[in-house]
């Protein structure tokens, strides 16, 4: 029935009526209903691909900037359960076992002719205080029991690592103290040592050696630090899964569809309606400092907009805005899992770096938009080019900090002023 004919049927007064009084009493929200279909139907799609995203997604994820042999990969997911228990029971950053097995032997399971490759534990075995083992095939328990030397003895070289300690700087000392001593780490840079931070990004290729066994070699390995942060990143995509709601690699699925139906039906306003990461405001907001703040253009490409809530799981307001002081106002946000993946709000070139208060820092840039992201606990992109809802790092509380979040901080480029953050979260 065309438009026309059903006016000429349905009285002007009746139509109104519909529109402005029974719609609005039953609930109904046209934009709401179709996005509901539409995510439904994107949300079957994913299911389909669920089992997919979580075999696939750590392997194409660590095809970027530390990139570990698929066997390796393999071999982390396996004892990755073992070596958490060794290192909470240790009091160590849960990778640091399987970084030093991967950096004694690649993560091979034989036991060296020369009985000394016990994660590097040369003293150990010359005093006799670590057993010998037999040269060849390890066994399972035989790993369990190296692992448990290499966390044991970490933990000993640097007593003030924890479980839950996130300073990139205090973890790179350790492992230097680790492999070189705790004297040599007091005096000496970690940042220096070819053991620690080889291929680390391009400042740190083919770093010179010196071991007491090896004597003095150029290394093309991975350093401890690269490894860690490599562990680390594939650990969290397969390990913590049942933390989050999906897997990394459907995280960016679902956002790129919403993007396409965004850009080609609804318009911007399209992705606000995602409850799993709403985030709630108190209803009266008394913004102390929004003398810096300015209202954000609204016109301008939709899609280089922010639109997405940076903490991909259980969001929590911790703190309104603040931060003008140093000329970085934003909002806290933390999450229930405080290991919570931080997603890119929009797509832009981002850069890492540790600002001058010591705050690990995510900045993501575009045409019309500034965004930052300050206390991760590590970086999963280092720069580059990023899409709208790709992971960049892990929650944490690195730098000028009291707990796991993240300070969230957006800055207008067609306005040249910072503006709330609260207008750009679902």
């Amino acid at each position: 029935m065309s438009p026309s004919v059903m006016a000429a049927l349905i009285p002007e007064w009746f139509r109104t009526w519909i529109r402005y009084q029974l719609i609005p009493a039953l609930g109904f929200q046209p934009q709401q209903l179709a996005v509901g279909v539409l995510r439904g139907a994107f949300d079957t799609l994913l299911l389909v691909f669920l089992g997919l995203g979580f075999l696939t997604g750590g392997r194409l994820y660590m095809n970027g900037e530390y990139a570990l042999p698929r066997q390796v990969q393999s071999d982390v997911l396996k004892w990755a359960p073992v070596a958490d228990h060794i290192a909470r029971k240790a009091d160590v950053p849960r990778e640091v076992p399987l970084v030093l097995w991967f950096k004694e032997n690649s993560m091979r399971s034989e036991n060296p002719e020369n009985c000394t490759g016990i994660i590097g534990a040369y003293d150990l075995v010359r005093s006799g205080e670590a057993p010998c083992f037999t040269p060849g095939p390890v066994s399972d328990i035989e790993v369990s029991q190296q692992l448990t030397i290499a966390a044991t003895q970490f933990k000993e070289r640097c007593p003030e690592i924890s479980y839950w300690t996130q300073s990139p700087e205090l973890i790179k000392k350790c492992y230097f103290a680790y492999n070189a001593g705790a004297g040599a780490a007091a005096r000496l840079d970690a940042n220096q040592s070819a053991y620690v931070m080889n291929n680390y990004s391009a400042s740190y290729q083919n770093m010179v050696y010196s071991d007491v066994e090896l004597g003095t070699v150029q290394v093309t390995a991975l350093g401890a630090w690269p490894t860690h942060l490599a562990m680390q990143s594939l650990i969290v995509s397969q390990m913590d899964v049942e933390e989050r709601p999906f897997s990394l690699a459907l995280v960016d699925m679902s956002t790129r569809l919403y993007d396409w139906v965004a850009g080609t039906t609804l318009g911007w306003g399209f992705g606000s309606f995602d409850d799993r990461t709403k985030l709630i405001f108190p209803g009266e907001r008394s913004l102390a400092y929004e003398t810096c703040l300015e209202s954000p253009h609204l016109l301008g490409n939709p899609r280089l907009r922010p639109r997405l809530n940076p903490v991909s799981e259980d969001p929590v307001l911790t703190q309104d805005v603040h931060g003008c002081s140093y000329s970085l106002p934003g909002i806290d946000i933390t999450s229930s899992n405080r290991r919570a993946i931080l997603r890119a709000p929009m797509e832009g070139n981002v850069t890492t770096y540790t600002d001058v208060w010591q705050n690990t820092t995510i900045r993501i840039e575009n045409d019309e938009w500034v965004v930052w992201l300050l206390h991760p606990r590590s970086y999963l992109v280092e720069e580059g080019k990023v899409t709208r809802g790709q992971p960049v790092g892990v929650m944490g509380s690195v730098g000028y900090s009291t707990g796991p979040h993240v300070h969230y901080t957006v800055y207008d480029k067609i306005r040249e002023q910072f503006v709330d953050p609260s207008l750009f979260v679902p």
